[in-house]
């Protein structure tokens, strides 16, 4: 075999081919989806609900094999509510935090005015 023949070499998708969807049984949600990640700017976390849509409807259509959707990346860790409580309850420490030094801050100044008195 040359070099060449081994470069061109592909490897095909990890869950194996799936058909097209020939009859378009599938369009509505992938549409749906389309118009939720172009109006979120293409972050799609936010457009969660349309992507369980339209593998539902492929699963249901038997355009691909039915699988849990977490185990297609899809769990209730990775969605966009549990980010934006990351997101909060980092917010919140990080305030906590800052108040806390700004405290400390304070109480260091009065000591250092208490002395010079």
């Amino acid at each position: 075999m040359s070099n060449r023949s081994k470069q061109n070499a592909s490897k095909g998708p990890d869950k194996g081919s799936f058909p097209l969807d020939h009859f378009h049984e599938c369009d509505n949600e992938a549409k749906q989806y389309n118009v939720c990640i172009q109006k979120h700017e293409n972050m799609p976390k936010r457009c969660r609900k349309y992507q369980v849509d339209y593998l539902q409807c492929r699963m249901n259509n038997g355009l691909m094999d039915k699988e849990d959707l977490s185990k297609l990346g899809l769990g209730p860790e990775t969605s966009w509510e549990s980010e934006e409580q990351e997101k909060q309850f980092l917010f919140d420490k990080i305030n906590k935090m800052k108040t806390k030094a700004m405290e400390e801050v304070s109480r260091k100044q009065e000591s250092s005015n208490k002395q010079q008195e």
